[in-house]
């Protein structure tokens, strides 16, 4: 029951907090010079444990030491700890998840990919949309509210960033989250 709350709340939350980005009442704290690598890893490294559980590989490889940028960690925080989630669900036992940091001329580029079940060129069209997700079995079999993406995007592009998708059914995908630095 309790487990089962905390799920109905957390969800809750998300339409509220998405309710409120797009009336322009949400507001990022945003903090100068936060490790988005430290950051990146940590969050990651949060969740190896569930990750592992699932017979799942993770594979933290950044291709830069630290970088530091001015953003709100927590809401960061909360991004990644969605897309790989949402990698989580989609990878079958064997597969394996990276999260990869690139820095680019004026971003830095923090990468959820794997191996899972990848989405349909049709499904990309509108996975970032409120309520709406790529059906397949795997969805069916894990429900979920349609709300993280959306939320995750517009999160990003409240810190004047992108979160773009790559993907192809039965390779799996890759979420980047482009912030600037």
């Amino acid at each position: 029951i309790k487990k089962s709350s905390n799920s109905l709340l957390n969800i809750i939350n998300d339409i509220i907090d998405s309710s409120k980005i797009e009336s322009g009442a949400y507001k990022i704290n945003k903090e100068e010079n936060i490790d988005i690598v430290y950051l990146v890893e940590e969050t990651a490294l949060n969740m190896k444990d569930y990750i592992g559980e699932k017979g799942i590989e993770l594979i933290i490889d950044p291709e830069i030491e630290e970088l530091e940028i001015c953003c709100d960690p927590k809401e960061i925080e909360r991004c990644i700890v969605n897309l790989i989630g949402n990698a989580v669900k989609f990878t079958d036992e064997n597969g394996e998840i990276k999260v990869l940091i690139k820095e680019n001329d004026d971003t830095v580029s923090i990468s959820v990919e794997d191996n899972g079940v990848g989405i349909s060129k049709d499904d990309q069209e509108f996975i970032f949309n409120r309520f709406e997700q790529a059906y397949n079995k795997k969805s069916e079999e894990f429900g979920g509210s349609g709300i993280g993406l959306m939320l995750t995007k517009q999160i990003i592009e409240l810190h004047k960033g992108d979160l773009v998708v790559k993907s192809e059914l039965g390779k799996g995908s890759e979420f980047s989250i482009l912030l600037p630095v």
